[in-house]
């Protein structure tokens, strides 16, 4: 008997040219999902990011009709992922120098120039006001400056322009006391502020020299008046003192002690110590009274003489 070749259970060979159209087909459709994709990921599809020291402001924006509508408040770093058509206005919430230069008139009419750094922040937590409401990274600019412009001139005008110097953490103090004050319920603090690199035009420099000039010639003058006045106190009082020496001196005199003074003159007169060269000058004195009491001054007759 021959044998008939079973049937069940042989595998069928796959021929390759069979099973390539197959394999183009699948290759196709993962291009066109992958253009698809890329298509609609290029339509709307989003990964916003917020880095750090920043907050995130997550809005959703429809493709053609719609409004914006917000999502949620990120903070720094990090992304929400892929979304479709959510995108995200990043604020910096870091503390940041504003620096304004200004020239004012002074409380004694000088022109004076500064600078005013102001160091301010936005509190945190307040993305969403700061973009609904104060203009979103222009807060600055809109809301801030001219209000911080204005504080300042008006405190530091109030000050002589050489006292600005130092003073000037004193009116530091009273311009930030003052905007907190008035931007006390609003996203913006004013953590300090100071006021540096003041300096004056020449015709103010030239002013205030002359004006020292004036003040220390007027200063040199009181001195020289009080010298005067002191030197006529001096003379005042020492006239007065040799009046009263006087006065003594003429009640304390008497015949007596006037006889005594002019003996003690007769004998230096009648000296006879040699002189210079040895020899000695008789002198013949002859003492004769004025008077019938015998007393003043007498006359003095020096022998040779007529």
């Amino acid at each position: 008997m021959s044998q008939i070749p079973p049937t069940r259970g042989r595998r069928r060979e796959v021929k390759p040219e069979r099973s390539l159209p197959r394999v183009l087909s699948t290759l196709g459709l993962f291009f066109v999902a992958l253009m698809v994709t890329t298509l609609v990921h290029g339509l709307g599809g989003t990964n916003p990011f917020t880095p750090a020291g920043y907050e995130g402001y997550v809005y959703h924006q429809p493709l053609a009709v719609g409004q914006r509508e917000f999502i949620e408040v990120q903070r720094g770093p990090t992304s929400t992922g892929w979304r479709w058509r959510q995108y995200v206005t990043n604020i910096d919430m870091r503390v940041a120098t504003y620096t304004e230069q200004m020239q004012i008139f002074s409380s004694d009419n000088l022109e004076v120039s500064f600078e005013a750094h102001a160091r301010i922040r936005l509190r945190p937590g307040t993305v969403r006001q700061v973009v609904e409401r104060y203009s979103g990274a222009d807060w600055y600019a809109n809301n801030v400056r001219r209000p911080y412009v204005t504080a300042v001139r008006e405190e530091v005008r109030q000050h002589e322009a050489f006292t600005i110097k130092d003073r000037s953490v004193q009116i530091g103090e009273g311009i930030v006391a003052r905007l907190r004050a008035e931007y006390e319920d609003t996203p913006f603090e004013l953590v300090s502020l100071s006021i540096g690199n003041i300096s004056y035009p020449e015709s103010v420099t030239e002013r205030v020299v002359a004006n020292l000039a004036a003040e220390q010639r007027r200063q040199r003058r009181e001195v020289e008046l009080q010298i005067a006045s002191a030197n006529a106190q001096i003379r005042e009082i020492r006239a007065r003192g040799e009046a009263e020496a006087q006065q003594i001196e003429q009640e304390t005199l008497t015949p007596l002690f006037v006889q005594h003074e002019a003996a003690e003159l007769y004998r230096e007169l009648a000296d006879e110590t040699p002189d210079d060269d040895g020899v000695a000058a008789a002198r013949v004195v002859v003492v004769l009274p004025t008077r019938n009491d015998r007393a003043g001054v007498p006359r003095i007759y020096e022998g040779g003489a007529r």
